[in-house]
């Protein structure tokens, strides 16, 4: 019985967390996000940075264009790139 109950929630888990995994990753495309990232990207004045704050500021033009396209997927997706870019500076 408790060998049944263990394996049900494992299987419950094994789907459930991939899709908890996307929605927690999934950036919101809104004027604060952008607002935020070029906020960030402004005070980043770190010489060696200067390669990814460029390609962060290039994916915002992109997720600018995207968001005034109402393509909101793919806005998401350049300012979570952008973000990723901005975040190189702490690995």
């Amino acid at each position: 019985m408790i060998k049944t109950t263990f394996a049900a929630a494992i299987v419950a888990l094994t789907f459930s967390v991939p899709a908890f995994a996307d929605d927690m990753m999934k950036t919101t495309c809104d004027d604060g996000t952008m607002k935020m990232m070029t906020d960030a990207m402004a005070k980043d004045t770190d010489a060696k940075m200067a390669n990814d704050v460029k390609m962060a500021g290039d994916e915002m033009k992109m997720a600018m264009d995207s968001m005034k396209a109402n393509k909101m997927d793919d806005c998401s997706k350049h300012i979570g790139m952008a973000m990723d870019h901005m975040m190189m500076k702490h690995n």
